[in-house]
């Protein structure tokens, strides 16, 4: 199985393998900066769209469309009903994941745990403690899912998986952690099922795609090399 390791002897980010430069930068940016994330969390009570922070800068959310809004409920449907009668909760995209390394805010499509929150500043919107995240993955978005996002992301040393699901075919990639390293495994076709160990629940992907209409295949990630 693939490894990928994401910091070099010197403590700097090495590249995702298997991808060029361009994965490590999102799509859009809003055009504004902030001194700190104090203000950008100010700013954002009074904004039409949601947007997340990384170090000063403040990146656009794409908007959803049918078939990634199917999906993540169809996620959340799925996920809630493993986790009852445990003390685990999942989110939608409208609760905040604090990065502490990054100074960033981000919002996932989907995140969770069991156990106890750690909430950021005692604000209960952003939490700093996810198990496991889950990205929707669209033509716009790929490239910083795939790259800057998930780098930081791996700064969370709560996190154990990082999921990223297609919109064109019914394919999951999963990556989890291992030793300091992430593992990568591509789940596909509607017999598969993804496992997030970090909650204890399995999720067919015949139930994830549900009343999805696909359309062409896209890019589906990097090749099985890597190394620490």
């Amino acid at each position: 199985m693939p490894r990928i390791s994401n910091r070099n002897d010197k403590g700097i980010w090495d590249l995702v393998p298997g991808l060029g430069s361009e994965y490590l930068y999102p799509m859009s940016v809003a055009g504004k900066r902030f001194q700190s994330g104090e203000e950008y969390l100010e700013w954002e009570k009074d904004a039409f769209e949601k947007s997340e922070f990384i170090a000063g800068e403040i990146y656009a959310m794409a908007g959803a469309g049918l078939a990634h809004n199917t999906i993540t409920s169809n996620l959340n449907g799925e996920i809630r009903n493993g986790m009852k009668g445990r003390p685990c909760q999942v989110f939608s995209s409208d609760m905040k994941v604090r990065v502490d390394v990054a100074d960033a805010y981000f919002y996932p499509d989907i995140s969770g745990l069991c156990g106890e929150f750690e909430f950021h500043d005692g604000r209960n919107d952003i939490f700093r403690n996810p198990g496991f995240i889950i990205e929707v993955i669209s033509d716009s978005t790929e490239s910083y899912d795939r790259g800057m996002k998930f780098l930081h992301y791996q700064t969370l040393p709560s996190l154990k998986e990082y999921v990223l699901v297609s919109q064109r075919r019914k394919l999951v990639e999963t990556y989890r952690k291992d030793e300091g390293c992430w593992i990568y495994h591509r789940l596909e076709g509607e017999d598969a099922v993804l496992k997030l160990e970090s909650v204890k629940c399995e999720i067919p992907l015949s139930e994830i795609f549900s009343n999805i209409m696909l359309s062409k295949p896209e890019f589906v990630g990097p090749d099985a090399s890597v190394a620490r």
